[in-house]
């Protein structure tokens, strides 16, 4: 008895969920071979190919005919594949192909007509991303983060040049990138050509991110490339090809940043380890370090890191990334940003860390030894530097993400142990940037007075004993009468007493907001000549409704 299973929500493993995305039929031999459907990568085939060494694959029918589709499935099926995707007419999966999945042992993906190729590889590789296979889920999440980045299309290649990622739209591919992709390895030929030219010297040398220019006459399109390495040790390159629109202005930013974090994957693809669980270590100390779980001194040797030295900080939220949707997909939309914040990071400075805390995404960037605490002259003079650097991630993070992403420059860490402490500045910046959204970047030094301002409201928030009974008497009569009384006496201290600026954003006349001061102090029994009655004013004005009252402005 064989089963059709079209995509459902309430099915849960990888083969229905690619099912349900593209509109296709899933076909299995009998409902005892519905396991957990693990894929490990994703194998374009043609007809005529040899399938060898496929547990796990997921095998692309491409260009097979009706009539050729049973002979690729049992090869498939022989070669140990998890599934075969062949194309379907009107009336489905045909008699043969039926029979030919139930003798193969191996299911059948039937893709309706109007289904692109592209579209079900893409699928079926954010569904191997998901499931989190190992080396390989993170390298393609890597090269997709990278081919939004550059506007291009990425692969990344071993030392023997065989594809091990790629991302980027099929249709813009040229005729070099499609016989790799479909080869899994770059043909010799143009091998040849990049040898001659002495690309791969120049890449196994350093960080040297190299233009390959256009072959016309080839069909090869302009490319960049940057290499992998571990010391004097080559691991492999990240490639990017010009696809349709120019390449990013940053291409080579974003190239240098992904080869440094690609290192940690390929040196697991090179020892067969297992670099899922390595990159989750790594991961998870980062946060330890970001929030002082761990001893600061041990993991400074653990990440490589030499334990003098001090870190900046850079905090980024994207603001709107927790206002809608459901628990996943919150957590995938900071994965995806934390990707970004990694590739700029490691480009700026190699042993850069990422984490994510408190729903925010935090960038750790070593310093040298002895590097000053952000009160000090020389952190301050590293500031500017620091600012343009995450102004130009916000404005990557925004396009890639469409989020109103700001960022905090927090601080310097004079220690490894003092990043929690300047983590904690990082957050509360990012409170205070939240009443100001089309502030892409603030930096701590800047924004002191206001989280000074914002800790005594919040304390006398906490605190609901603290209130001068005069104002709440003001904020009660403007809640009645329907007047502005406290809120224009708060501008107007706010502004010093300049009456012509606060008049204007009143949209009154001056005399008007004479006339409202006068009446705000007589309502409340202010002694506006009293500095401490003005600082008692502006703080409590500032304070957010709570317990039926109207409030002041809320931070």
């Amino acid at each position: 008895m064989q089963h059709d299973l079209p995509g459902s929500g309430s099915l849960g493993t990888p083969l229905e969920r690619i099912a349900e995305a593209l509109g296709a039929v899933l076909t299995r031999a009998a409902a005892a071979d519905a396991t957990d459907d693990g894929i490990s990568d994703v194998v374009i085939a043609e007809p005529g190919d040899t399938l060898v060494g496929m547990p796990g694959v997921l095998v692309l029918a491409v260009g097979v005919r009706d009539e050729e589709a049973p002979e690729l499935i049992a090869a498939a099926g022989a070669a140990g594949a998890a599934c075969v995707a062949v194309r379907v007419g009107g009336d489905g999966v045909t008699p043969a192909v039926r029979d030919a999945a139930a003798a193969a042992g191996v299911p059948v993906l039937g893709l309706p007509a109007g289904v692109r190729w592209d579209t079900v590889e893409a699928e079926a590789r954010r569904e191997l991303i998901r499931g989190g296979a190992g080396q390989q889920g993170d390298l393609y999440a890597l090269a997709q983060t990278v081919a939004t980045l550059t506007h291009g299309l990425v692969s990344i290649e071993d030392t023997a040049h065989r594809v091990v990622a790629y991302a980027g739209p099929g249709e813009e591919a040229d005729e070099l990138r499609r016989r790799s992709i479909l080869g899994r390895t770059c043909p010799e030929p143009y091998l040849a050509m990049l040898r001659d030219w002495g690309v791969y010297q120049r890449v196994r040398k350093g960080e040297e991110v190299v233009e390959v220019a256009a072959v016309p006459e080839k069909g090869i399109r302009r490319r960049m490339v940057a290499g992998i390495n571990a010391g004097a040790r080559p691991l492999g390159t990240v490639w990017v090809q010009e696809g349709g629109r120019p390449l990013a202005p940053d291409t080579e930013g974003a190239l240098r940043g992904a080869a440094r974090i690609a290192g940690t994957q390929l040196i697991d693809h090179y020892y067969r380890g297992d670099s899922g669980a390595r990159l989750r270590s790594r991961e998870e100390l980062a946060h330890g370090l970001l929030t002082g779980r761990f001893n600061a001194t041990a993991l400074a040797e653990h990440l490589g890191i030499p334990a003098a030295s001090g870190a900046s900080v850079v905090a980024f939220d994207l603001r709107d990334a927790t206002a809608r949707g459901d628990g996943t997909w919150r957590d995938a939309r900071l994965a995806e940003a934390a990707v970004v914040v990694s590739v700029h990071a490691a480009a700026h400075r190699r042993d850069a860390l990422v984490a994510q805390a408190c729903g925010q995404i935090y960038a750790m960037l070593p310093e040298p030894a002895g590097t000053a605490g952000p009160e000090d002259t020389a952190a301050t003079a590293a500031e500017p530097a620091l600012v343009r650097w995450a102004e130009n991630l916000v404005a990557a993070l925004r396009q890639h993400t469409r989020t109103p992403v700001q960022a905090c420059v927090a601080g310097t860490a004079a220690r490894l142990d003092e990043i929690p402490e300047v983590k904690l500045r990082g957050h509360r910046g990012l409170r205070i940037l939240a009443d100001d959204p089309g502030r892409p970047v603030g930096a701590y030094s800047g924004l002191v007075s206001s989280m000074l301002v914002r800790e005594a409201v919040d304390l006398m928030a906490a605190q609901g004993g603290i209130r001068h009974p005069g104002l709440t008497t003001l904020v009660a009569h403007d809640a009645e009468h329907g007047t502005e009384l406290a809120r224009s006496l708060r501008l107007y201290l706010d502004a010093f007493g300049d009456v012509g600026p606060v008049a204007a954003a009143l949209n009154v006349h001056p005399n008007t907001l004479r006339y409202r001061v006068r009446k705000a102090a007589a309502v409340s029994g202010l002694d506006l000549d009293d500095p401490e009655h003005r600082l008692a004013a502006m703080l409590q004005l500032r304070l957010p409704a709570r317990d039926g009252e109207a409030g002041g402005r809320a931070f």
